[in-house]
């Protein structure tokens, strides 16, 4: 949901009078290439407040000293992985009175939740942007409203707050994509675009020493559970993947975004140009093992690792993970 800057009420009324402060992340991807580039804008603006943080307990210290500031703003100079860690501390812990504004700036690798709800461009230069329109009371400063996943593991675990969830192929390419095109300088769009191929053609001649079969069980909003090996499986609260992708076409007007495919499901070549755009052809379909919905819970029985936000974690076995919708949340946009 867009909502423009002039647009009273709400979190839009909070542009008129931003305070922002800054987390910085020097070990995420852009930043750890060029490290001088954002101290630049940090030595810029000495009265905006900035905090490093590397771990999930240095992005709780830093938020809550920004909450004690009376920051409304947070600023994130860092990849997928740092705003998961920061939506964790905000849904969990709440070290904020009202919730803040986020700016998700493009300062990881893959950046996925910056390309469709963050500023675009070099991560110093959108700073420096925001800065700037911000003093001039919010003026071409727009709000994008997304929702958050809540993964609840199971077994007393803590949950797990985010916005892309993958399995199956999904863990799998991103295990391939850090370990074998990361390394050769692939980053950005293009690692994941070049990973994608790479288990497209695996998919295609089935090719199991590529994409791994796992079984799971699915309950969508309480219905009796289905269980199949599954090939590909995703649950976003995104509306742009990278490189653009939509790979979900559920016509429900509930928040998550859920796809699944079947291992070695029929017509494959044939229905994914369909599947990336979100466009269903008459190859997508339930009988030859495609299925998208927009839901509000999934439950899933599932025994393998899985993905949130590029990061890996694990299932307790024997406990169910519960998927469902953890609140939305307002971000900035540059007009």
């Amino acid at each position: 949901m867009e909502v423009g800057a002039m647009q009273a009420g709400g979190a839009a009324s909070l542009l008129s009078s931003l305070r922002i402060g800054i987390l910085h992340n020097p070990g995420s991807g852009t930043n750890l290439r060029s490290p001088s580039a954002m101290h630049r804008v940090f030595g810029d603006h000495p009265e905006i407040p900035h905090r490093d943080v590397k771990d999930p307990e240095s992005v709780a210290q830093a938020l809550g000293e920004l909450a004690a500031q009376e920051v409304n703003t947070l600023a994130i100079s860092g990849g997928d992985g740092t705003v998961r860690a920061v939506l964790d501390v905000l849904l969990a812990r709440k070290p904020f009175q009202r919730q803040p504004l986020l700016a998700v700036l493009r300062a990881g690798t893959t950046n996925m939740i910056a390309g469709d709800a963050g500023l675009h461009g070099r991560p110093d230069a959108a700073l420096a942007c925001l800065i700037e329109r911000a003093a001039r009371g919010g003026e071409d400063l727009g709000l994008v409203q997304r929702h958050i996943l809540r993964i609840d593991p199971g077994a007393g675990q803590t949950p797990i707050y985010g916005m892309f969830f993958g399995a199956a192929m999904i863990s799998q390419g991103v295990e391939y994509c850090k370990n074998k095109v990361h390394s050769v300088g692939l980053r950005g769009e293009i690692g994941p675009g070049v990973t994608l191929l790479r288990f497209a053609v695996a998919m295609a001649r089935g090719d199991r020493d590529i994409v791994r079969p796992v079984p799971v069980s699915v309950s969508i909003d309480g219905a009796a559970p289905t269980t199949n090996d599954c090939g590909i499986m995703l649950v976003t609260t995104l509306e742009r993947l990278f490189l653009g992708l939509r790979p979900f076409w559920g016509e429900e007007d509930t928040p998550l975004h859920f796809s699944f495919a079947r291992a070695q499901p029929r017509c494959w070549l044939r229905a994914l140009p369909g599947i990336l755009r979100g466009r269903p052809n008459r190859f997508m379909t339930p009988a030859n093992g495609y299925v998208s919905h927009n839901v509000r819970r999934l439950q899933l029985g599932l025994d393998s690792p899985f993905i949130v936000d590029g990061e890996f974690f694990s299932s307790v076995p024997g406990s169910p993970l519960v998927l469902t919708d953890g609140g939305a949340m307002d971000f900035l946009c540059l007009r």
